[in-house]
């Protein structure tokens, strides 16, 4: 522990409980000791599987630099998008006036003329369709973008269209909703003079422990921002960063969509080598089958021939010419009966071919 530790900028001390965490033996008291002077200590012991708590595991903070041929490849589709969307002429710009608004954005705009109030005091827009929370002043702006981003989806072959929640952008097989959406800066809340004034004369009055104030910041998110987030900075507003949002957009969808491919491959590979397994089970119950039948087979041929063996000692010990009709009955019933065990001899029916099923 005394040499080991420094390397890891550890106390002998601090890396023995590092040790008892990971679960990894350490030299009892007075062991290299016992060693260095000959004496019999007690083996190594193999190193355990971890089972305690994942956050003891040591994880670098740098991660290691990858080679540049180990670098994940794009998927083509995923990259058409990208160089598309990065070309200079295919820039979506918001104009400052919408002449024909997508039917959607015009849902919400009525939408909004009654909102519902979030618990943030912000107007949001009711029912299933556009998502759209944002203070009144910055309503004409989020519509605009809104607008301008679904057009340009549709443009590019995205469909735009109802989903069962809300409205959702279908890319690449995979549904995003997209949310409009203004952050609010919490503080404490300050009561207004008139609250004041009323708890001083009632002795009891409430309010909230929060008050919120609209930012003034525009975010655009799909899927609550799994699917991608542009949000207004200091640098870049949401309207100069629409393509980059689609590039997200489409980077989440096609990462679904190459999951899935791979799924199916896996999946119809899984079938395939289960097919073959189910074909060589058929196969082997079959033989096993065979072998039962053959096993049985050779069962009754042996018990046929023992019977007629049988018969023929039991004529031979008696006088044939003193056999009575009742032996006589006996020893044809009797090869009769082998006849009918006999595998060799097929055909033969019998009454104990017969299923009687006695009636109630």
């Amino acid at each position: 522990m005394v040499l080991v530790a420094p390397r890891y900028n550890l106390s002998d001390v601090g890396l023995k409980k590092l040790c008892a965490r990971l679960q990894i033996g350490t030299p009892p008291r007075g062991y290299w000791a016992k060693v260095k002077a000959g004496k019999r200590v007690h083996p190594r012991p193999k190193l355990r599987e971890y089972v305690g708590h994942p956050s003891y595991l040591y994880r670098p903070t740098v991660q290691p630099i990858q080679p540049v041929e180990a670098a994940e490849v794009v998927d083509s589709r995923l990259q058409q998008v990208l160089i598309f969307e990065q070309q200079p002429e295919n820039q979506i710009v918001v104009l400052e006036r919408i002449k024909g608004w997508h039917p959607v954005v015009a849902a919400a705009r009525e939408a909004l003329v009654r909102p519902i109030i979030d618990q943030r005091g912000m107007p949001q827009t009711r029912g299933n369709g556009l998502n759209i929370s944002v203070s009144p002043g910055l309503q004409s702006r989020a519509l605009k973008v809104a607008d301008t981003l679904l057009k340009a989806l549709e443009k590019r072959g995205y469909t735009v269209e109802q989903g069962k929640h809300q409205v959702e952008v279908v890319m690449f097989g995979d549904a995003l909703r997209l949310r409009f959406y203004e952050p609010s800066l919490r503080s404490d809340y300050v009561p207004s003079a008139a609250q004041l004034a009323e708890k001083a004369k009632s002795g009891w009055s409430y309010w909230p422990k929060w008050q919120f104030t609209p930012s003034g910041r525009l975010q655009v998110m799909a899927d609550e921002g799994y699917g991608g987030k542009i949000t207004d900075s200091d640098r870049h507003s949401v309207e100069q960063q629409l393509n980059k949002l689609i590039r997200l957009m489409a980077t989440r969808a096609v990462g679904f969509l190459v999951r899935n491919e791979r799924q199916a491959i896996e999946d119809a590979e899984r079938q395939r080598v289960r097919d073959i397994v189910l074909e060589r089970k058929r196969r082997q119950d079959l033989e096993k089958q065979r072998l039962a039948t053959l096993e049985v087979n050779a069962q009754n041929w042996r018990r046929a021939q023992a019977i007629r063996e049988y018969l023929s000692a039991l004529e031979q010990a008696a006088d044939r010419g003193h056999l009575s009709p009742e032996q006589l009955e006996n020893l044809r019933w009797g090869r009769a009966k082998a006849d009918w065990l006999d595998p060799l001899k097929p055909g033969i029916d019998d009454i104990l071919d017969e299923k009687i099923v006695v009636p109630f």
